[in-house]
Formats: C-alpha cells, sequence, structure tokens
C-alpha cells in the first residue's frame, strides 16, 4: 500500500515539522501564547467582549430595525479594539502573524518545487508580491 518513497516523504515531512517547531518564530508564538493564555485581564476582555458579540449578533438578526442596534453596535465595537489593542494581544497577534507568513511561505516553496502549475492559497506572501490578488494578472492594477 505504502511504498519507500512515501514513507521517506513522511519522514521528511516530520524533519520539517520538528525544524518548524524549533524556529524562533514559533517559540515565540508558544511564549505569546502562554501569555496570552496566562494573562487574566486579556481574559476578562475576551470574555466581556464575546458577551457583547452574542448581543451583536441577535440584533443583526433584525438589523437596523432592532431598537438597540446603533447602541450594541458602538459598544460592541469599543469592546472589540478595547481587546485587540491590549498589549498581550497584540503581541500574541503579531506573533501569529509572523508564523503564519512562515508557514504560508514553506507552503508556497513546497508547492512550486512540486509543479508551477500547483495551485497556493492567494493570501500567501510570495503571491502578494505579484501586486494583484484578485487573479487577473495584475490587469486591473489592483492590490488587493
Amino acid at each position: 500500500m505504502f511504498d519507500e518513497a512515501f514513507v521517506n516523504v513522511l519522514d521528511e515531512t516530520d524533519v520539517l515539522a520538528a525544524m518548524i517547531q524549533q524556529s524562533d518564530v514559533y517559540q515565540n508564538y508558544l511564549t505569546a501564547k502562554k501569555r496570552l493564555d496566562n494573562d487574566e485581564v486579556a481574559q476578562r476582555y475576551y470574555d466581556v467582549f464575546m458577551k457583547s458579540k452574542e448581543k451583536y449578533e441577535e440584533v443583526m438578526r433584525f438589523g437596523r430595525y432592532h431598537p438597540d442596534y446603533q447602541t450594541v453596535m458602538l459598544e460592541t465595537r469599543r469592546l472589540k479594539r478595547a481587546y485587540e489593542t491590549y498589549e498581550t494581544v497584540v503581541t500574541f497577534k503579531q506573533c501569529e502573524h509572523e508564523l503564519q507568513l512562515m508557514l504560508d511561505e514553506v507552503v508556497t516553496i513546497l508547492a512550486s518545487s512540486v509543479s508551477e502549475h500547483v495551485k497556493v492559497d492567494a493570501g500567501t506572501p510570495l503571491f502578494n508580491q505579484t501586486g494583484c490578488g484578485c487573479g487577473s494578472g495584475n490587469g486591473c492594477q489592483c492590490h488587493a
């Protein structure tokens, strides 16, 4: 069922995964995640925001016709901003973004080493360097 080449590929993926896990980017991510998980203030911000988000979703069922529409919209945005601008959250999101960029780059390199015709998610950093994210070949001059 599995030939030797397939087993070798699996072994190499284990090596690659270990290299990623030993990288500074991954270690920084783990440190930031642990710090976020242990930050009681950040957790309170998150809990309050999630409760507000539940109200927001309920209000959005009726849209602008709900009597509390404006109040709930503004409060939810305020709470989200408070959570996302809290230092521990900002640091975590930066580390998470750096890890995602590294993983996207690894995927792009792997895909292009197999074939230039292998499709890769348009959100990868190497794809974005071409300048156009809409798939028109930069014909529209967008920078999505």
